[in-house]
């Protein structure tokens, strides 16, 4: 396919770009091969990452791919997708500065890369001092029950949000970086 990755940089997850999708869910043993080779029938990838855990070195459940083309991730976000066995999220990444628009207000925010050690009432313990936590999921493998390492969370009120995400999307739960996200592309689809 002619792709150019650069998979040999584990830090390419950051920041946003017209062509780049956040991928959620995915299982443990999937391989950089298997990752590229079902995102690389859209369309040319120019970046992929999976990240990883800093300290163990063990896949986190989620990454991120960029293509050459923006066109192709309308197409992408559309399907569903399984990969080795589980069915994953796929979501538009937003450009910093662009999730905390004044035409955009959300109470709703996705919460990725969750420590599968970390249970509900942890995750609103965690949220909960940032302001008041109404719902908070994380989402689970509907066979096996397992966490599948992201969820969401909602709060009273969108100024939360507002003042959370501008200091960064980043936040350390139970020892692991999570990565915090609008969820605008699952806005008024409940939890």
């Amino acid at each position: 396919m002619g792709s150019k990755l650069k998979s040999d940089n584990p830090h390419t997850g950051d920041g946003a770009s017209p062509g780049k999708i956040f991928i959620g869910g995915l299982a443990k043993d999937t391989t950089y091969a298997t990752f590229n080779k079902h995102f690389g029938k859209y369309g040319e990838i120019v970046d992929s990452v999976i990240m990883k855990d800093r300290f163990t070195g063990q896949p986190r459940g989620f990454g991120f791919i960029t293509y050459a083309d923006p066109s192709v991730v309308d197409k992408v976000i559309e399907d569903s997708h399984v990969i080795n066995g589980k069915q994953v999220e796929i979501k538009r990444t937003i450009p910093k500065g662009q999730g905390q628009s004044k035409d955009f207000k959300t109470k709703k925010i996705f919460v990725g890369g969750i420590p599968s050690t970390v249970t509900e009432d942890e995750l609103k313990s965690f949220f909960s001092k940032y302001g008041k936590v109404v719902e908070h999921q994380i989402i689970r493998d509907h066979e096996t029950n397992r966490s599948r390492g992201f969820g969401f969370v909602i709060f009273e009120s969108e100024e939360v949000v507002d003042e959370m995400l501008s200091k960064g999307n980043m936040v350390d739960i139970a020892g692991t970086q999570v990565k915090l996200d609008t969820g605008i592309e699952n806005v008024g689809k409940g939890l």
